[in-house]
């Protein structure tokens, strides 16, 4: 079945070169003679930018059609996209809409809200830190927590001197990475939300993750820039550029503790559900920022999951 055909495609395609340049082809093709599976990858492909140009209209116009050739994913996702979540129930019990629905419930997505810049506070001006209430909605906060929960593993961070991942002592808790494989049309518009709010391309975003802290796990001090003295770091900065933003979304908040710390400046923050935090990791001149290291704190009770999103801008630029 073709559905199975992509979606060992999406796990094979999930490091670039020419097995995603091929499948994107082979997609669009299967899309045009009518496939809803090959329409719906299409959509998740456009949403993301990966392998197309991004486009959330198109994405759009892809998804509706799947749904509009029954796609449950498609569907459901379109619905969640609207904010309709009562639909989603009602899809999961059997019970769908009138055929012709699908493309009003299109035209109801609201992409001006979703690229909207949400009114933000100042934890610190110096270094910049700034916070946003409610920057996403409960079941948008649950989603994230449900597509990328099957995945979680060792988070990792990057060797000083080769730049490759690898586990550390320093972080016990788990992570997921919201790539090809996982990611769907609602997360795609999400990182949207976040490109927009960075004013840099989609392209500035690294691969998404959901974090995962139980009792006792932490990340302890750290700073979320590369470090350009060291080899492995340099390397990286000079091929995709300098980690210059930090976004964290607090997905729960039903937990005691873990709060993020920044011990430099003696601030800390700890979201209620949907809000957001983003903090500058570089000085406005691009060099890195000391001050800016921070500590992801353990829950004492409870487990606590969080959106994070690191954003990459060209090593010679400045953040001013």
């Amino acid at each position: 079945m073709l559905a199975e055909e992509i979606a060992q495609w999406r796990k094979r395609a999930a490091g670039g070169g020419q097995e995603l340049r091929f499948g994107v082809e082979w997609i669009a093709r299967h899309a045009g003679e009518g496939s809803a599976d090959a329409r719906y990858m299409l959509a998740v492909l456009t949403a993301s930018g990966i392998g197309v140009p991004q486009d959330l209209k198109t994405a759009l116009d892809h998804l509706s059609q799947a749904a509009q050739a029954g796609h449950p994913r498609a569907q459901r996702e379109l619905a969640a996209l609207v904010g309709n979540w009562t639909l989603i129930d009602k899809i999961a019990a059997g019970k769908l809409p009138p055929a012709g629905s699908w493309q009003h419930l299109r035209s109801a997505v609201d992409l001006a809200a979703w690229l909207e810049i949400p009114a933000g506070q100042a934890l610190s001006p110096d270094p910049r830190i700034a916070t946003a209430r409610r920057y996403l909605s409960a079941p948008l906060c649950e989603w994230l927590i449900r597509s990328g929960q099957p995945r979680l593993g060792r988070a990792t961070i990057y060797d000083a001197d080769s730049g490759a991942l690898r586990s550390d002592e320093r972080r016990t808790n788990t992570a997921a990475y919201y790539d090809l494989e996982v990611i769907d049309v609602v997360v795609a518009f999400i990182r949207a939300r976040v490109s927009a709010l960075a004013n840099v391309s989609i392209s500035g975003l690294e691969t998404s993750q959901l974090l995962h802290y139980r009792v006792g796990e932490e990340f302890a001090v750290h700073c979320d820039y590369l470090d350009p003295n060291n080899a492995g770091h340099a390397r990286d900065i000079a091929a995709t550029g300098q980690r210059a933003l930090t976004v964290l979304v607090y997905l729960n908040d039903d937990y005691e503790g873990g709060d993020t710390t920044f011990p430099d400046i003696g601030r800390s923050f700890k979201g209620r559900k949907g809000d957001l935090l983003v903090f500058w990791n570089l000085k406005p001149d691009g060099t890195p920022d000391g001050r800016t290291r921070h500590v992801g704190t353990a829950p004492t009770r409870g487990e606590k999951w969080l959106f994070s999103q690191w954003i990459r801008i060209p090593a010679t630029q400045s953040t001013a």
